[in-house]
Order: structure tokens, then C-alpha cells, then sequence
């Protein structure tokens, strides 16, 4: 079981990295930050209320909607009844925080705001140049409808100027749709009675994609709108005809596929926008609360080092590694500062009237007061010894009254400790001593880090305490010096009572204090039955011990809640300007984003709404189907068009919808994996299917018009198609397919619309192909009509044509833009959510390297009562104490040495061997408790994980840490020719665990098994390691080669019999 010491020496950031290894389990601590999922289901089980804000219709739950919002035919099928879809598509979506839906609408407003305002500028040119075209016609209603139109563009403008204010709220925009919508259905019926034409589908047709897509009103509003057109049309149609051509009933047919397609479009339209502006919020709120995480970790971290040492440590840990021969110090020297070591004189006899849990929040009371006291005279505490008390006026800032500060401390500490003697009627007093000279500050080793002091002037300072006089202040003429005639004095006699201040000639004074105090004045106004009552707690509320400011708890801080991130994005949003952020991020007309790093992001990206696509495809190629069977005579070639383009579909839905219909082989697994995680493929694809839409639907149609025509022309007469129905009516074969292929193709542009995942670019090329291929499959549908005729409908339909071009492309850029501005805002949220938790990382890191990660969690826990004390009562703990005595004398502050600084560094690295040794995975068990000086502390058992009470496996662990600690300084000694000689003591017992100094909380055990370990080190021998007859017993069992050293007198605990530890565990 030996080992050498001459390990390879590691890095700070290794030791870090390891002794941060806790961290990275999931505990509260560190997992804390992390991003809130709010997951859609079905369960009924939600949040508390201000959490709730799943997407819900009309404040209801909606079943089977999950965070893939685009997948609507899986949510569709999850309904599982008619009653629960009508709900679905009859409902609002909104969140059920009405908070958050607000900050929704506020989110889109500027976005809906900006869309509405170009959609009625499109509408005024595209009415223009209809009226235009009206005029400029013969028809004999061309008056009327020139007027209407120009009616509609008066109203539009009043509109733009309308909403074009900056201070534009919500309601107005939808008051400004709705009268939009009436303009499309004044425009429908009157267009229908005046022209008596079947031509009014057209607009409809646009109206109703417009309803759905354009206009920002809710999907129920949307649904009765494109319900209304419909229906109007089919009593325009019904009144205006004996009864239902095949033509009607082909526009009816085709638009209720659009309805249909536009509340499939609408709806994931909606749930995806609000999912994004969902998880933009989460990514905040993340934000928000690992910024708060991060805000309690610093103070607690700024409560334990001061502000320059902890952000030195924290650039140390962020930045790069370092591979050097000595590890980094972290040390500052100080001049002109005043030191104050205070220690309660009976002390034991105040212990001996509570129990160990009462003894630590007794202390813990009494040394928040001290802090606070300290806070207030400007001082600096720097570390809690049992009862001792120490600290420094004059760091980390330098001030011209630090001697006037430590002994303002002084007398308000002796102050404090007089209402103590009087409340709980125990002969207790403070010693105080004060020296002013220079100090060393900082922190030395790798772990559990306490900062600290280091000077002769130190030491003289702890010199001055222990030859101090009960309830007295005393200090040297240094100090003296600095106070001038502040105080009044008298003669210290300090050599008399303390052999060092005699040895080194001191001369001392003690502070005369005032003949009143603020305190016992303040005690004489209290009822006497505060005193003897036996209740801790109670007589330290007396002295305001109490008090919420004198906790350590993150309740000092509020706990973060949904109105400070419902605030944050309030301001976000109002600063956010779409305008700029296009054209700071975007090309102007790809939108591509000008870096190619984010571009590369978002191409990956999965659209969540290829689900969606494909059953709106299937929609409106069945529309179309339905349409050439009604229209076309049934053909070979009608039928292999037909069949060719739904074994396309086919095949891409499988494709698509992977195993969610039926199980799938590998080679289809792995392409709808490809095509589902690759937005090029997925717009490859889309565009196959909308190509193959187009040919296979115009095909069959072109060809069978050319037959038609040929056919009429011979015979000079218009025929009529074969009708089997009575009640639909003969007309004329050329217009009735050329209303039909003007419906289809306008279908089709709807069809290249509904693929949101194609580029703007590569629908416009589309749209174009599309209208170009139109306008050439008119002159031949139209040669039967006057040539004068034909011309204004071509014209007509140009304009129609170029206005739903252009609306659809409105739609494809302002889709667009919004998803890349939702997605970039996010990628920035997300950044800077990252940027706290690495923040958050190195904090972590430094507290861990303070504080055991249990301990540092239930400072952080937000749940806590304000006074709760934290400790706890630990059984077969395992304490070792090791001193290196000589260590003083090899101390020396000279000029060649940087005033002792070379000195320090040379006990930073024993102390750094040392904590090196911890990360080994045999000593995982020990926990480091601290390092005074050159004295180190360390325990094992301290938790139930690492307390083994049946086979002692922790105490085991802690004689080969002790042996090893002595070979380790060996090898120190080899290579920097020094003499250091190591000191250890183990002992076993029950401690008490806790926390003290609740402003700077110190982790620290105490007990009697304390006491003796620590006697055990002080009693013992140079490169001996003593243990108690417990640690005996124990070790004797497991092999390990003991001596008995015989009995020896302990102080306080008489006269007991140890042993020496020789060696490791024999192997068997």
C-alpha cells in the first residue's frame, strides 16, 4: 500500500477541476440555472400559478399538444373525438398567464403592426390598377365597380394612417382586421351582383388565404370569416342559377379546401410562434435565474474572500491553464493596518451549560453580532478560531484610523460580551489586544480556502491577546501612536503575563474605558424576566443577534420571480426594432443572415412543421382530383397523372412521417431522419412535390381543352359535357375549364405558400413559373371570346395574379423574417443564459474550494427561514490535526525574502502538496476543515456517504493520508533543503458540523473528539503520528503496525494512553 511521494505535480486548474468534481453532480446547487421545460401534456398537473404558461385554447388545457407544435397531424389524432377538434379550432390559443399573453401580443405587435400596414398598401395598388382595368373595360357595371374600389382604397388609407401610430395597442389592430374583412365580403357580394360572373371566386379564393395568413385575428375569427365567403358564395351562386353547375361546385369544393388548408396552416402557424416566444422567455427566465444563482453564490463567495482575491481566483479559473513549477499564490502585502485578536475568557464554563448544538448557535449568534459590529467600525474579519476572533481595519482599502477603528471594535465587542455575563448570569469576558504594523494577506493551498493574515506583527498581535487582561483592551505604543489623544491609557505591563512580549521588550497600554456603555444602558430598559430563562435564542433577540441583517440567507435577496422576467422582456421588446435588427443580421433580399456561423445554425434547425406540409398537400391534391374527375371525362392519361402524383406524395409522406404510421426499414428511417434534421433536403423535396403538383394537375387538363376546343371549332357550335346530375346546368366546355384552370392554378400558388420551409427566392421562382405557365394556358382557353374580351380578362387576371404574387411573397418574407428574428433572439438569450452558467461555473468552483458543496447548497437554497442555523450532529468522525512547529523559525521577514513573501510561497506549496493528495480516489472520504498557519485540519466521516461506521473504511483512509502527509514533506524537504518537521494527531469521535458567522459563514466542527485530536498534535512528537486508544483499536483490526507511547498528561483531559502510527497497513 506504500507509495512514493515523487507524484507528478498538477496544475491549479487540475486540482480545481477535481475538487469541483462534486459539482458536476445533480445536485441543487448545480443544477440550479437550468433552463424551465414547460412540457405539453396532458395531465392537469401544473405549476404554481405564476409558472403557468402552457398554451392552452380559451385558458384550456390542450390534450395531445406537445413541444413538436408543428406535428398537427399527431395532434390531431391524439383528439380522439369531433367534439374535442372542434374546440381545438374553435378556440383562441393563449397562455394561461395573462401576464405572459400580454407580453405575447406585445412581443408580435410591432411585427403584426408592420405586416397589416403592407398588406393595405399592397390591396390600394392592386384596387387601383383593378379599377383601372374596370374602366378602361366595357362592362356596363364598370362605374359601380370602379367606385366600390375606390371606396376600399379611401378606407385602406384611413387605415394605414391609423396604424401607422406609434401608440397602436392590440385591440385597435384587431378592430383594424375586422374591418379589413368586412371590405373583402362588401367586395365579394357586390363584385357577384353587378358582374353576375363566376369570376368572383378568384377574390374570394385570395380573400379567404388572406384571412388565414395575412391578417393578424384569431383562428375562430379566421374560421367565420372564410365560413361567411364560402357561404355567400354558395347563395351568390344558387340565386344567380337554377341550381349547382359542375363549376360552382368546383369553387365551393376548392374553397372550402382552402379554408381547411388555412386553419391547418394557422394553427401550428400560431402554436410555433408562440412556442418560440415561449422558449425565448424560458431562455430569460434561465437567464434571470442563473444571473440571481449567480448574484447569491458571489455574496456568499464575497462573504468568505475579499472582492480582489475572489476575482483573481475566478480570471485564474476561466482562463487558460498554466503549467509551472510552484503553484500560484494569492497574496498582497499591507502596510500601516491595525490587527485585533479577541478571545472569550470562560469560555468553558459558558459550554458547559448547553449542549453541543446550542454551544454553535450560541457562537453563531455571537460572532454575527461581532461581524456586524465589524462591518460598522470598518474592519476586516479574517477567520474564527474556536472562540477566538480576529480581524484586520485597514484591508483591503487603506484607512488613516484603523487603530481608532480595531479599538471602537474592541470596546463594542467587550460591550456585547458584558450583556452575555449579564443575560445568562455566567462569568464570561472578552481579552482583546490590538498591534498596528504590516501584514501579508491572502490565501494559501488549493481547497477550502480561508483568507487570512501572516506577519511577525501577527503574531505579535495574538501575542498582545493572549497577555491581555479580561474586559481590557490592550495594545503596543505602535498602535498607541496611531491614536494619539484619542483614548485615554495607562501602562499594559504586558511582559509581565506574557513571556514572548517580556522576550521581546514590548511595551503595552490598556485602553481606559468609557464609564458607560451603550449597552448596559440599553439592558436596564428590559424586564428582568429575560434573564435566567434559560432560552439562547430568546436572550440573543435581546441583543438583536437576531435580526434578518445579521443572517447570511439568500432571502436577502428576493427569490426570482415570473414579474422580473415578464419586466425584462417588457423592456426587451419595447427596444427591439424589426427594421433594424433585418438589416443589422440579414441580407436585404435572401434574409440570409450576414453571419455565416449563425447561418450554418439555423440551416440545421429542424422544421417542425413538415408534418403540417404534407397534409396540406394531401388536402388540396385531393380537392384537385375531385376537381379533374368532376370536369375531365376519365382517361388513361388523367388516371397516370393522377396516379403519379399521389404515389409522390405517398412516398414523401412516409418519408416524412416516419414510423408514426407504420413501421419502417432502416434505409426509411435514415432518410426521414436526414430529411427531417436537413432544411436544403427538406426544401429539395418540397420543391419535388410542388413541381410535381403543378405537372401532373395541368397535364391532363391542357391537353384535354386542346382536344375541346378542336373539336368545337369543327363544329362551330359550343357542345356541352355529358351530365348525368339534372340539377346542374350546360355550359359553355372553354369557360368552364378556364374557369377551373384559373381556380386550379390559384390553388397551386397557395399550395407553393403553404411550404414555409422553402426560401423566398425559390418560392418567388415558383410563383412565377406557375402564373407565366397561366397566362400561356389562357390565350388558348380563351380564343372562343372576342378578342377585345379576352384582352381585359387577361388584364384582369394579371392583376389578381401579380397581387396574390405578391401577397403570397408578403406572406413568405414576413414568415420568414419573423422566424430567423425569433430564432436569432433566442440564439442570443440562449448566449447569454451561457454566459451566466459559465459564470455561475467559476463561482461554483471557488465555493466548492470553500465550502462543502452540502453546506454551499443550503446557503443557496431559496427556501430557507431567515434564522435557520445550519449544523448538524456527526457520529465516527475521524479528525486529524498536522503542525509543522519548526516552521515559525524558518519564517523571517527580509528584505531578500520580499519582506517573508518567500516564505509563504514555500508553505503554499506544502499546504498545495497537501491538498493534492485529497484528490487521490482512496481519500474521497477526508474533507479539508482548514490550514492556520502551518497547522492543517482535516476530518473523514462527515456525511453518511462517507462514514463507514461497520468497517471503518474512512478512518483507515486518514492513517494513509497522515502517512503519506509525512512523506510528502520529505520529499518537500529533499528538493528545498529544509529540515520541516511534520506533527500529526488522529483521534475519533462525535462532532458537531455547522456553520458560524452568519455574515461570513465559516464551516468548522467542535466537540471533545475535536479537542483531543487537537491535543494529540500538540502533545505529540516531530514525524510521530499519534493517535488515541479509539483510532487504536481500530487500526490494530485492519493490520497497521502500531507503538505504544505509554500514558501522557493531556490538559483538560488528564493523564491517557496513545499510540504511534509506524507504517501502512501490512499486505496479506
Amino acid at each position: 500500500m506504500e507509495s512514493s511521494p515523487q507524484t507528478q505535480r498538477r496544475t491549479n486548474w487540475a486540482v480545481y477541476q477535481h475538487f469541483s468534481t462534486a459539482s458536476d453532480s445533480p445536485t441543487p446547487l448545480l443544477s440550479r440555472g437550468a433552463s424551465e421545460t414547460v412540457n405539453y401534456s396532458e395531465s392537469d398537473q401544473q405549476p404554481d400559478a405564476c409558472e403557468r404558461v402552457s398554451l392552452s385554447p380559451n385558458n384550456k388545457f390542450v390534450p395531445g399538444l406537445s413541444e413538436d407544435n408543428g406535428d398537427i397531424l399527431r395532434d390531431f389524432s391524439k383528439l380522439g373525438c369531433c367534439q374535442k377538434i372542434t374546440t381545438l379550432l374553435t378556440s383562441s390559443h393563449q397562455f394561461n398567464n395573462l401576464q405572459v399573453e400580454m407580453l405575447y401580443q406585445r412581443y408580435f405587435l410591432r411585427t403584426n403592426q408592420s405586416h397589416m400596414v403592407h398588406l393595405l398598401v399592397l390591396l390600394c395598388i392592386l384596387f387601383t390598377c383593378m379599377a383601372i382595368a374596370v374602366v378602361l373595360s366595357d362592362y356596363e357595371t364598370q362605374v359601380q365597380c370602379s367606385l366600390l374600389l375606390l371606396c376600399c382604397i379611401l378606407i385602406y388609407l384611413v387605415i394605414i394612417g391609423i396604424v401607422s401610430r406609434s401608440g397602436l395597442n392590440e385591440v385597435y389592430l384587431s378592430f383594424v382586421s375586422y374591418v379589413v374583412l368586412a371590405t373583402f365580403l362588401l367586395i365579394e357580394l357586390s363584385f357577384g351582383v353587378l358582374t353576375r360572373s363566376q369570376a368572383v371566386t378568384v377574390p374570394t379564393l385570395v380573400f379567404v388565404y388572406i384571412s388565414y395568413s395575412l391578417l393578424p385575428v384569431k383562428l375562430q375569427y379566421a374560421i367565420v370569416a372564410g365560413t361567411v365567403f364560402m357561404l355567400s358564395q354558395l347563395i351568390f351562386t344558387l340565386s344567380m342559377e337554377q341550381g349547382l353547375s359542375k363549376q360552382s361546385f368546383i369553387n365551393l369544393l376548392l374553397l372550402a379546401c382552402t379554408n381547411v388548408t388555412g386553419v391547418m396552416m394557422h394553427y401550428p402557424n400560431e402554436v410555433a410562434k408562440r412556442q418560440a416566444f415561449l422558449e425565448t422567455r424560458q431562455c430569460v427566465q434561465a437567464r434571470l435565474t442563473t444571473q440571481k444563482v449567480n448574484q447569491q453564490q458571489e455574496r456568499l463567495l464575497l462573504s468568505v474572500l475579499p472582492r480582489h482575491v475572489a476575482m483573481e481566483m475566478k480570471a485564474d479559473i476561466a482562463g487558460k491553464r498554466h503549467d509551472s513549477m510552484f503553484h500560484k499564490i494569492y497574496i498582497q502585502k499591507h502596510e500601516n493596518v491595525s490587527i485585533l485578536f479577541a478571545d472569550i475568557c470562560g469560555f468553558t464554563s459558558l459550554s458547559d451549560q448547553c449542549t453541543a448544538q446550542e454551544l454553535v448557535r450560541l457562537l453563531n449568534e455571537l460572532f454575527a453580532r461581532f461581524d456586524r459590529l465589524a462591518q460598522e467600525n470598518a474592519c476586516l474579519r479574517i477567520k474564527l478560531l474556536g472562540d477566538c476572533y480576529y480581524c484586520v481595519s485597514g484591508l483591503p482599502e487603506h484607512r488613516p484610523d484603523h487603530a481608532n477603528c480595531c479599538v471602537q471594535m474592541g470596546l463594542d465587542m467587550i460591550d456585547a460580551i458584558t450583556l452575555v455575563r449579564d443575560v445568562m448570569d455566567v462569568n464570561v469576558n472578552m481579552r482583546v489586544g490590538i498591534h498596528s504594523g504590516r501584514v501579508h494577506c491572502g490565501v494559501l493551498g488549493l481547497c477550502k480556502w480561508q483568507f487570512d493574515v501572516w506577519s511577525n506583527d501577527v503574531t505579535l498581535a495574538n501575542q498582545m491577546e493572549s497577555g491581555g487582561i479580561p474586559g481590557r483592551i490592550h495594545i503596543t505604543a505602535d498602535t498607541l501612536k496611531y491614536l494619539g489623544n484619542a483614548y485615554q491609557v495607562e501602562p499594559g505591563n504586558g511582559g509581565e503575563r506574557n513571556a514572548f512580549l517580556k522576550d521581546h521588550n514590548i511595551e503595552t497600554y490598556l485602553i481606559v474605558p468609557p464609564e458607560t456603555t451603550y449597552v448596559s444602558q440599553y439592558y436596564k430598559k428590559q424586564s428582568p424576566g429575560h434573564a435566567h430563562n434559560g432560552n439562547i435564542s430568546k436572550e440573543f433577540r435581546i441583543m438583536g443577534h437576531n435580526q434578518r441583517h445579521n443572517t447570511f440567507t439568500c432571502k436577502d435577496e428576493p427569490e426570482l420571480n415570473h414579474g422580473e422576467v415578464d419586466e425584462y422582456l417588457l423592456c426587451a421588446i419595447d427596444a427591439r426594432s424589426i427594421d433594424r435588427l433585418k438589416s443589422q443580421y440579414c441580407y436585404p433580399i435572401t434574409l440570409k443572415f450576414r453571419d455565416t456561423n449563425i447561418e450554418q445554425i439555423y440551416s440545421k434547425v429542424p422544421d417542425r412543421m413538415l408534418y403540417t406540409y404534407m397534409t396540406c398537400t394531401v388536402c388540396i391534391y385531393s380537392a384537385i382530383t375531385a376537381g379533374h374527375v368532376i370536369i375531365l371525362p376519365l382517361s388513361y392519361l388523367l388516371l397516370g397523372c393522377l396516379l403519379i402524383g399521389w404515389l409522390m406524395i405517398f412516398l414523401s409522406a412516409v418519408v416524412i412521417f416516419r414510423n408514426r404510421l407504420m413501421e419502417m426499414t432502416e434505409p426509411l428511417k435514415k432518410a426521414s431522419q436526414t430529411i427531417n434534421q436537413n432544411r436544403s433536403i427538406a426544401q429539395s423535396l418540397a420543391l419535388a412535390i410542388i413541381v410535381c403538383c403543378f405537372l401532373t394537375s395541368m397535364t391532363p387538363l391542357i391537353i384535354h381543352k386542346l382536344e375541346v376546343c378542336f373539336n368545337e371549332q369543327n363544329k362551330n357550335a359550343t357542345e356541352v359535357l355529358v351530365v348525368e346530375n339534372p340539377i346542374i346546368i350546360r355550359e359553355s366546355a372553354c369557360q368552364l375549364l378556364f374557369n377551373y384552370l384559373t381556380v386550379c392554378v390559384i390553388i397551386l400558388m397557395i399550395l407553393v405558400a403553404v411550404y414555409q420551409v422553402l426560401i423566398s427566392l425559390v418560392k418567388l421562382s415558383l410563383l412565377i413559373f406557375i402564373s407565366t405557365c397561366y397566362f400561356i394556358f389562357s390565350s388558348i382557353f380563351l380564343n372562343h371570346r372576342p378578342i377585345e374580351e379576352s384582352f381585359w380578362i387577361r388584364i384582369l387576371m394579371f392583376v389578381v395574379m401579380l397581387g396574390l404574387i405578391v401577397a403570397l411573397i408578403l406572406q413568405a418574407q414576413q414568415t420568414e423574417v419573423t422566424s430567423r428574428l425569433d430564432f436569432l433572439w433566442k440564439l442570443q438569450a440562449t448566449e447569454e443564459k451561457e454566459d451566466m452558467e459559465h459564470l455561475e461555473a467559476y463561482n461554483r468552483k471557488l465555493l466548492a474550494n470553500i465550502l462543502p458543496v452540502h453546506v454551499a447548497e443550503h446557503f443557496l437554497t431559496l427556501d430557507k427561514p431567515v434564522d435557520e442555523l445550519y449544523h448538524e450532529q456527526c457520529d465516527s468522525v475521524c479528525i486529524m490535526f498536522a503542525s509543522i512547529p519548526n516552521f515559525s523559525e524558518f519564517y523571517v521577514e527580509l528584505e531578500a525574502n520580499n519582506e517573508g513573501v518567500e516564505c509563504l510561497r514555500l508553505l503554499n506549496e506544502i499546504i498545495a502538496d497537501f491538498d493534492e493528495l485529497l484528490s487521490e480516489p482512496r481519500f474521497q472520504c477526508i474533507e479539508k476543515i482548514k490550514s492556520t498557519g502551518a497547522t492543517y485540519m482535516a476530518a473523514s466521516g462527515l456525511t453518511r456517504h462517507t462514514c463507514d461506521s461497520k468497517q471503518y473504511s474512512h478512518v483507515t483512509a486518514m492513517a494513509d493520508y497522515a502517512l503519506r502527509l509525512r512523506e510528502q514533506l520529505a520529499y518537500v524537504n529533499e528538493h528545498s533543503f529544509n529540515n520541516f518537521r511534520i506533527r500529526i494527531g488522529i483521534n475519533i469521535g462525535s462532532v458537531v458540523a455547522g456553520v458560524i458567522g452568519a455574515r461570513k459563514p465559516q464551516y468548522d466542527i467542535w466537540g471533545n473528539a475535536v479537542n483531543v485530536a487537537s491535543r494529540m498534535d500538540s502533545t505529540g512528537v516531530l514525524d510521530k503520528i499519534q493517535v488515541t486508544d479509539e483510532v487504536y483499536e481500530i487500526l490494530k483490526l485492519k493490520g497497521y503496525p502500531l507503538t505504544c507511547r505509554g500514558v501522557i498528561e493531556v490538559k483538560g483531559k488528564g493523564n491517557m494512553v496513545t499510540y504511534f502510527l509506524d507504517n501502512y497497513a501490512q499486505q496479506n
